[in-house]
Parts: C-alpha cells; sequence; structure tokens
C-alpha cells in the first residue's frame, strides 16, 4: 500500500521483539508503524474469524499472532511482483491525503485507479455516484480528462469527511446491526456480542450498546421477552411478594421439564416467546 514508511527490516526488527501468541491493536500499530485509524480500516476492509480474535484485560482486543502478521503484511507490502492489487470497489485511503500530481496535470480513469489501487471502473462508478453532489460533485471531464489537481483535492475531501458513512454517523451502526438481527431471529441464531464486534470491527463494548438498542426495536415485535424482564411482568400483572421472591418463581417454572425453551439468545441474554411466558405464568 502506497504511503507506508515502515520497510521489512524495520517491520522484522519489531517483531523480534514481540513474542506473544496474542497481540493487541497498539501493537498491531506500533509493529506497522501507522495511526490507531489505520487498524481500523484495515480491520474493517478485511474482517478477521471470530476464531482469530478474543477479549483480553479491560475489553482490550486480542488478535491471534498470525492473523495479526499476515493483516499486517498484506496491507504494508505489496504482494510478490511489487505491483500493487487492484481492488474491485471505491474504498477510503487508510489515511487522508492529498494525491501527488504535477502542475496542470490532466487524469484519466486508469490514471486514478492507479493512485487509488483501484479498477478504472471502480472510480468511474463512483464518480457517477457523486457528479451531482450539492457540495462536492465529482470534477467534471474535458476530453475525458480531468484536472489532477480538481481530483487530488475531492479524494481528501472524500477520505476525510467519509460521505458514504453520513447515515451511519446519525445513528451509528444501528441500522445494520437491526438488519442482522432480522436475520438471526429468522433461524433462530444466536447472536453474541463478540461475534457483532468482529462483524462491525468495533470494541465491545460499542457492540453490546448496539445490540441491546436492535433488541430493543425488534423483540416486542416479534413476541419475545427477555428473561430478566419477566419479573417484572409479574409486578405488572399484581402477582404479589418481594421482586426476590418473583424472580425466584421465575427460576423454578423455567426449571420445571415442561417450561418453555428460549427462542434466541442475544448479547447474552436468554429471549422467549412471550405468548408461551403468560401461559405458563397465568398472566393471559
Amino acid at each position: 500500500m502506497k504511503g507506508m514508511t515502515t520497510t521489512r527490516e524495520q517491520f522484522e526488527q519489531r517483531l523480534a521483539a514481540l513474542g506473544e501468541p496474542w497481540l493487541t491493536r497498539r501493537q498491531l500499530r506500533e509493529l506497522a508503524g501507522v495511526a490507531e485509524k489505520t487498524v481500523r480500516n484495515w480491520l474493517a476492509e478485511c474482517p478477521l474469524d471470530p476464531s482469530r480474535v478474543r477479549t483480553g484485560p479491560h475489553n482490550a482486543q486480542l488478535i491471534e499472532r498470525e492473523a495479526a502478521l499476515a493483516l499486517v503484511r498484506r496491507n504494508l507490502f505489496e504482494p510478490g511482483d511489487g505491483r500493487a492489487m487492484r481492488r474491485t470497489g471505491p474504498r477510503l485511503a487508510a489515511e487522508p491525503r492529498r494525491l501527488s500530481h504535477a502542475p496542470g496535470e490532466q487524469w484519466g480513469w486508469a490514471d486514478i485507479a492507479r493512485r487509488r489501487g483501484v479498477t478504472p471502473g471502480a472510480v468511474s462508478n463512483l464518480a457517477k455516484t457523486y457528479e451531482n453532489h450539492p457540495l462536492r460533485p465529482f470534477p467534471p471531464a474535458v476530453e475525458r480528462k480531468r484536472d489532477a489537481g480538481a481530483v487530488a483535492e475531492w479524494f481528501l475531501w472524500y477520505d476525510t469527511e467519509r460521505p458514504g458513512y453520513a447515515a451511519r454517523r446519525a445513528d451509528g451502526r444501528i441500522p445494520a446491526v437491526v438488519a442482522r438481527l432480522e436475520s438471526a431471529l429468522a433461524g433462530p441464531e444466536d447472536l453474541t456480542t463478540t461475534r457483532i464486534a468482529w462483524e462491525l470491527g468495533v470494541a465491545h463494548t460499542v457492540a453490546r450498546a448496539y445490540l441491546a438498542a436492535a433488541a430493543g426495536q425488534l423483540m416486542p415485535r416479534h413476541g419475545l421477552v427477555a428473561r430478566s424482564d419477566i419479573a417484572g411482568l409479574l409486578a405488572q400483572s399484581g402477582h404479589g411478594g418481594t421482586a426476590e421472591r418473583r424472580r425466584e418463581r421465575v427460576r423454578t417454572l423455567l426449571g420445571r421439564k415442561d417450561a418453555p425453551r428460549k427462542h434466541i439468545t442475544v448479547g447474552g441474554t436468554d429471549y422467549y416467546e412471550r405468548a408461551a411466558i403468560d401461559r405458563l405464568f397465568g398472566l393471559d
């Protein structure tokens, strides 16, 4: 990947000082000599298998050593023949920086694609998407060539502002997690915080918040209730006794052989069909 300053020799020297079987993102950053944002972008672009990731002390994400080294090598150093691999879709640069160009230079699709490490078709599609942008339209062409300075400025804006992620910034990634949870409910398939953290490339605490928000939207719609909320339903229905007695009643009845089974587990929380719970506790 162009723009990286770490040499193979520096990489190997830093690697020799690391003996741990699992590496933190900070260690990856120091090993590669890049910013934290760059490591996040690498992980978002090439997500790791969940078996290669685990949570360490203080909720720190740990990456299995070989997977971490493969990720760094793939992004720092070009393939064997020295030519950068061409990616098929538009992407953000690892770090915003202005594309270099000579004064008065004109670029076609192939010129831009070579500098961005993508295919000419990807650049063409991106330009088409932004040709009528109200604030930052893609620079127009004159005889199929575009002013290099204008294109460089446009990509600096694109990489800095991340316009394609504007909707995500408004409410985070909750819509994506809602869609993912809908898919899990159709299975049903248990969905863990670790899985969401891996799929989105976010911290476990963030993934947990996203899952909770998505569950809050979807579970009532699907007629499901969290086990932790069942005691509250008893109280709302006029069942007497203390909160502890109600919780004990929930434990006792759900422990029976004929009790309804949980429908799905999301983020460590078991959810049951509300209708089955109502029948079990005489709430219907």
